[in-house]
């Protein structure tokens, strides 16, 4: 009997490299389908059906399987569970990703770290670290490629692994024994990124880089007492009731644009509401909108984050009053961020604009958008003695106080607060370049007289580009 099956395995061994070579001359196993393959034997034991084409697929597969031995990282991770395993993995643009997975010793701080290690060339080494700035709380050191196999205190085993994808994105897979568990963890571990993490009541910007807050922004600042009043009602009180507001379901979001000429301090009330808020605060200038999804992932950090601040530094930029833009991508971002499906619980919105009229309507004129716009003048005959005073107290100055400085609060009619402190500027360069160590009244005076000169200069209207025949405007005729 021995002998008879030692014959059939010589005899299908036999067939199946006849079958091989059939299917090298026709270009592949696939390449048998049209063929019959499918072989009747009559053994001691029976008749047997077999199917030549089938058998070798099988050797061949076996044969593939003694050659290609399986990866490393294969092994360690059916060793390190000891059955199957079940991978699920989340991607996040670059500065964004590196914050994310410097909070994964936090989440996992009550896990023992089995092993840390990466593999090159099948060989086990160390882990890939960096360093991240992290605002006031200086540089912090984490894993930003490599993999680490965790163990809970209940006995809960996972596997997570760091990576960067070829486009600068950052990669976090986690590895856990039954499928959906991987998931479900990166969503706790992401929720809690945004309740704890590194951005939680920070100032930061749309690239994730760290603003520091002012506290003495406010005494910079020359406050206009009806707009301080205003603000603190619609930002700081507002942000006070939030949390009674969202308990009886009301809307609890608000948005205030500040509408002012340039120079009139707008920037400054928003980011010294931002220091006096002490909550998580997003910073979106124009300059940082690189692709139209931009602002709305802004928007969704924000909601998670929340209670939060946006400021919006120019957002006439976008939102131009002339219908036929009204199709501009940025301006389509910003209406569906702020009236989109998602709403902005927990989110208080600043814009500041230098020209409200150039705010297209279905930005302004829509509640739940923004609620209420605030004029932001030119400072009146105290605000600009506030900031005379407060300018030529940081300066090498005999001018402090009274008399000089009421004329010169008077002599300043018109300018805003910005150019009032190019007049000290220049006051001081005049005094340096006339070899004297302080600022005098003339030094002040003659400043006043040029930089109302150059203020002239800067607000007068440009000429339109057009030829002699009445081009279309904007368009230059060489």
């Amino acid at each position: 009997m021995l002998d008879k099956i030692e014959e059939l395995e010589e005899l299908l061994e036999e067939a199946g490299d006849i079958i091989g070579q059939i299917a090298m001359e026709k270009g592949g196993i696939e390449a048998l389908e049209d063929c019959e393959t499918m072989f009747t034997v009559d053994t001691p034991l029976g008749k047997f059906s077999i199917d030549y084409a089938q058998y070798e697929r099988a050797r061949h597969a076996v044969m593939l399987e003694k050659e290609m031995p399986t990866p490393l990282y294969e092994r360690m991770v059916r060793e390190f569970f000891g059955e199957s395993s079940h991978s699920d993995s989340k991607y996040w643009s670059s500065n964004l990703g590196s914050l994310i997975k410097s909070h994964v010793d936090e989440f996992f701080a009550d896990w023992h770290m089995f092993r840390e290690f990466i593999i090159k060339d099948e060989i086990l080494r160390d882990a890939n670290y960096g360093n991240i700035e992290i605002g006031n709380k200086g540089s912090k050191r984490y894993m930003s490629i490599g993999t680490r196999f965790y163990i809970s205190p209940t006995g809960e085993r996972v596997v997570l692994t760091a990576s960067q994808d070829s486009d600068g994105d950052q990669r976090i897979v986690v590895t856990t024994r039954h499928e959906g568990d991987a998931l479900q963890l990166i969503e706790e571990f992401e929720h809690d990124f945004y309740q704890s993490g590194p951005l939680k009541g920070e100032f930061f910007d749309m690239d994730y880089n760290f603003i520091k807050r002012n506290d003495k922004i406010g005494e910079l600042l020359a406050w206009n007492p009806a707009i301080r009043e205003t603000l603190k009602r619609d930002v700081i009180d507002f942000i006070k009731v939030m949390p009674m507001l969202k308990e009886k379901g009301l809307p609890n979001s608000r948005g205030i644009i500040l509408s002012g000429a340039p120079g009139t301090g707008k920037t400054m009330y928003a980011k010294a509401l931002a220091a006096e808020c002490d909550i998580s605060t997003i910073l979106i200038s124009a300059e940082m909108i690189n692709q139209r999804h931009d602002v709305r992932t802004a928007f969704e950090i924000a909601r998670k984050l929340s209670p939060s601040l946006i400021i919006i530094e120019d957002i006439d930029t976008a939102g131009t009053v002339s219908r036929q833009f009204t199709d501009h991508p940025i301006l389509g971002e910003y209406l569906q961020a702020m009236d989109g499906m998602s709403p902005n619980d927990g989110v208080v919105i600043i814009a500041t604009t230098n020209h409200t009229q150039n705010i297209d309507p279905a930005i302004s004129d829509r509640p739940g958008r923004f609620d209420r716009i605030i004029e932001v003048g030119l400072p009146e005959y105290a605000q600009r003695e506030q900031i005379l005073e407060k300018l030529l107290a940081k300066m090498p100055s005999s001018v402090r106080s009274g008399r000089v400085v009421k004329k010169l609060s008077k002599d300043t009619e018109g300018l805003s607060g910005a150019w009032i402190r190019e007049v000290v500027q220049s006051a001081l360069i005049s005094a340096v370049s006339s070899g004297r160590k302080k600022i005098n009244q003339t030094d002040l005076q003659d400043s006043i007289g040029d930089v109302l000169k150059r203020r002239g200069l800067a607000y007068k209207a440009t000429p339109k580009l057009t030829d002699a025949n009445n081009s279309a405007p904007g368009v230059y005729v060489g």
